[in-house]
This record gives structure tokens, C-alpha cells and sequence, in this order.
């Protein structure tokens, strides 16, 4: 009897004892639990809140992106495989008296002698007219030229006949192509080729083509291209003749 009481009894405390360790390891695994549930919520806070990440590049340095900044729109890369050629005739012409002594010894009239101060530029001899050209006279003698040698009328076109206009200016205070660029820009001329004369007076307007330019072969190339549209201008004593396509 006193055995199956103890028995008893040793079996009720086996079983507090096994319900308080279900308590304990239950209590444990909820704060375990809770622990990993913390630590979730503060790592998906902290990835959520992370403004730059570091990339590791193949040649050993660190690139940093800032994922918070905004990426920008490339830029599209116009084309150039189609750049418009701008075609300058080098040197001038420049009308000088009789009395130069370069032209000593020059007897035939209009006679061009090459200048050796200036590479390309020319004096012309034994003149006879003091006469300085107007655009008018410098487009009908530049399209006559293109006639005579077989090629289209140039259309006369306002817009190169204002750049005509700025670049004789121009030249009479640089005597040089070194502006002709900037003014095309300057005046948004959107052209496929252009090309610019300059010559010094003065002179009629078929001198400056049939002597001044003419007798040049940078100049000449230029007159004889495959041009559509160009423009004289003249300025004092100086002329400047802008030919496009």
C-alpha cells in the first residue's frame, strides 16, 4: 500500500515536472521567436533606409551609386557622319597701283603678280579703274562666270547675303577666313556644304571673278563647285562671296 502511494506520488511530480519544462521550452521558443521577429523588421527597416551600395569592379576599385538619385536620360548623339564641308579659299587678291614696286617692269594690263608678304594673296598691276563693285554687280558677274564654264545660276539667297554682308565687314578689320564659321553658326545656316571668297579692292564685280578669283586656284575651285544658292557682299573696298548647297 505504502508503495503504491509512493509510486503515486512519484509519478504526479514527474508529470509537474514534465508540464513546467513544456512551460519553459514553450516560453523559450516564443522568446526566441520574438527575438528573430525583432531582428527581421529591423533588417528589412535598414535595406529599405540604405542610400548608396557599394560595387565591386573588376579592376579592384569601388564604384558607389546612390540609389536614391535619379539616373539621367542619355544624351542622343547626333550624327556626323554627314558634316556639312566648309570650303575656304585661301589668301586674296588685293588691286595695287602701277607704282608698286612689285609691278615694276609689268607692262600688260591686269597683270597678277603673287605677293610674297602674304602666302596666297596677289597685287594686281596696271589697273585702270578706281571703281568698287555693289552685290548686285558681284552676283550677275560670279553667276556669268558659272555660265560661261558650263554650270547652273546660282539662286541668290537672303540669308547667305546677310552672312555676305557681316564677313566684308569682318575682313576689312581681319583680312582672313578666320570668322567665316562662327558667322555661318551665328546666322543658323544649315547647309550640307558652304564655302566662302575674299578678295580686296577696289574693283568691278568681273574682276574680283575673272581676275582676283579666277586667276587663284583655291578660288576658282571654289567658283566651280557643285553649289545651289550663294551671295556676295561687299564692304568699302572689300568683297566676300558665300557659296552653299
Amino acid at each position: 500500500m505504502k508503495i503504491a502511494k509512493f509510486e503515486a506520488r512519484f509519478w504526479l511530480k514527474l508529470a509537474k515536472l514534465f508540464v513546467g519544462l513544456v512551460k519553459e521550452r514553450f516560453f523559450t521558443f516564443r522568446f526566441f521567436l520574438l527575438l528573430a521577429l525583432i531582428f527581421w523588421s529591423l533588417s528589412i527597416s535598414v535595406v529599405k533606409n540604405l542610400q548608396i551600395r557599394n560595387l565591386w569592379q573588376g579592376d579592384g576599385g569601388l564604384a558607389v551609386i546612390e540609389i536614391g538619385s535619379p539616373i539621367p536620360t542619355p544624351k542622343v548623339m547626333r550624327d556626323d557622319s554627314e558634316k556639312r564641308i566648309i570650303a575656304k579659299a585661301g589668301g586674296g587678291v588685293s588691286k595695287k597701283s602701277s607704282g608698286h614696286p612689285l609691278c615694276k617692269g609689268v607692262n600688260e594690263p591686269w597683270k597678277l603678280v603673287a605677293d610674297p608678304s602674304y602666302e596666297g594673296q596677289y597685287i594686281i598691276c596696271n589697273t585702270t579703274s578706281e571703281e568698287m563693285t555693289t552685290v548686285e554687280e558681284l552676283n550677275s558677274a560670279q553667276n556669268q562666270y558659272r555660265r560661261d564654264h558650263g554650270l547652273n545660276a546660282l539662286n541668290i539667297n537672303g540669308g547667305l547675303c546677310k552672312v555676305a554682308g557681316e564677313r566684308a565687314r569682318e575682313i576689312a578689320a581681319n583680312f582672313s577666313h578666320d570668322g567665316f564659321e562662327a558667322a555661318i553658326e551665328r546666322n543658323n545656316i544649315g547647309r550640307s556644304a558652304i564655302g566662302e571668297n575674299i578678295a580686296s579692292g577696289p574693283l568691278t564685280g568681273a574682276h574680283f571673278v575673272e581676275w582676283s578669283w579666277d586667276k587663284s586656284l583655291g578660288h576658282r575651285e571654289n567658283m566651280l563647285r557643285d553649289w545651289s544658292d550663294g551671295c556676295g557682299g561687299v564692304y568699302d573696298r572689300f568683297a566676300v562671296f558665300i557659296f552653299a548647297k
